[in-house]
């Protein structure tokens, strides 16, 4: 074997290990339980407002229009 097939094998078994490294920290960190919640925090953050609200309530308040 060449010394190219050596190092791209090498590079390729140290790049596989590292992700399956990953997915198995992702797997028990509970990184991939419940995917779906993340989407509807935002439903439940009350701090979160619209930006056409914050305009609206800027020009009320004598704000300069953007």
């Amino acid at each position: 074997m060449s010394e190219a097939t050596i190092a791209l094998t090498a590079m390729t078994g140290g790049l596989f290990l590292s992700f399956l490294g990953f997915f198995i920290w992702g797997i028990r960190s509970g990184q991939f339980k419940n995917i779906e919640e993340a989407k509807y925090q935002l439903f439940h953050n009350k701090n979160t407002t619209n930006v056409d609200e914050r305009k609206a309530e800027s020009e009320e308040k004598g704000g300069k229009k953007q």
